[in-house]
């Protein structure tokens, strides 16, 4: 699904939020802000905005219709679910979002489901430790040690994340670019690539949306645990000195996301180094529209054309 462009400066209107959206945030209007409790150096606030956060996912995306197996991958905890119909044997790695604080678990049952069923494929999500008990580099260590192991059995696979997850993605995937087995093709979703830059979308966008630019900074920080992220592409993938060689990538953003001139940046920066880069923008839709699909017509349908665009990429 291409949308039509939605930054500052942009030669059309910005978008309307879209009606379902609206729906659902004002369904959440009187819950905690997602990271609201929680402070760097500490981990008070956390257990209870997990349980919060899961119960979000429940509520704007259903039930998983079958439990995963749960496996482990390099000493780290993957959830393995199978599709309704196997099409292809590409394995496909699925992290999960957050800002690598919330979403672990059975969150993301009923993404990852639907994401083995849209593509027919055997979908492996890493259940990363997350911060801040493990801050950086730990879950990208995780994400590294659980996709290494799992190469060992499917020499074929591809990468998808949203958010946090498709940071850790995009950092994976230059990694084992750089080690020569990288994925056949990523589907990044709101990605943030870059700790570095400032970009204008965080204070458009910075309240009313469901992630907030509190949100941004705070689960960074968390994250961080006083690392500075200066010249680490460890966290900052954009700032990496060659992107040529990155796989085909779908790079997914919404209108009313504060990391969506992030994402556009990202896109645009692989599609200069000569990537197959697809930059899919959702003006009407707002962070978090990969997990709405239950509650959100356009949610919907905007991830089954993500879905579908993967898996002809995944089928060349």
């Amino acid at each position: 699904m291409t949308g039509v462009p939605d930054s500052p400066g942009a030669d059309t209107p910005r978008a309307p939020l879209d009606a379902g959206v609206r729906a659902l945030l004002d369904r959440w209007a009187d819950e905690p802000a997602m990271f609201a409790g929680t402070a760097p150096g500490t981990t008070d606030g956390v257990v209870a905005a997990r349980a919060r956060f899961a119960a979000q996912m429940t509520d704007a995306g259903g039930l998983a219709p079958r439990a995963p197996e749960v496996r482990d991958a390099g000493g780290v905890a993957v959830r393995v679910h199978r599709p309704a119909n196997v099409a292809v044997d590409t394995l496909v790695v699925f992290v999960h979002g957050g800002g690598w604080v919330l979403g672990g678990g059975d969150a993301y049952d009923a993404v990852a489901t639907r994401l083995a069923d849209d593509l027919g494929a055997v979908v492996a999500a890493v259940d990363y430790r997350p911060a801040p008990e493990h801050p950086f580099p730990g879950p990208l260590e995780d994400t590294m040690a659980a996709v290494r192991a799992l190469l060992s059995e499917w020499p074929r696979y591809a990468l998808v994340g949203d958010s946090a997850g498709a940071n850790l993605c995009a950092v994976a995937a230059l990694t084992l670019r750089d080690e020569g087995h990288p994925p056949v093709a990523c589907l990044l979703v709101y990605p943030p690539p870059d700790f570095e830059g400032r970009y204008p979308s965080v204070a458009e966008n910075a309240e009313g949306y469901w992630l907030t630019a509190a949100d941004v900074k705070t689960c960074s920080r968390l994250y961080l645990a006083g690392h500075d992220p200066r010249g680490d592409v460890r966290l900052s993938p954009l700032r990496a000195p060659s992107l040529a060689g990155f796989p085909a990538t779908i790079v997914a953003t919404a209108g009313f996301d504060p990391l969506r001139d992030a994402g556009h940046a990202f896109a645009d920066a692989l599609a200069a180094a000569g990537v197959d880069a697809r930059r899919r923008e959702h003006p009407a839709l707002v962070h978090g529209f990969y997990g709405f699909t239950a509650a959100v017509p356009a949610a919907d349908a905007a991830v089954g054309a993500l879905h579908a665009e993967l898996a002809e990429l995944i089928a060349r």
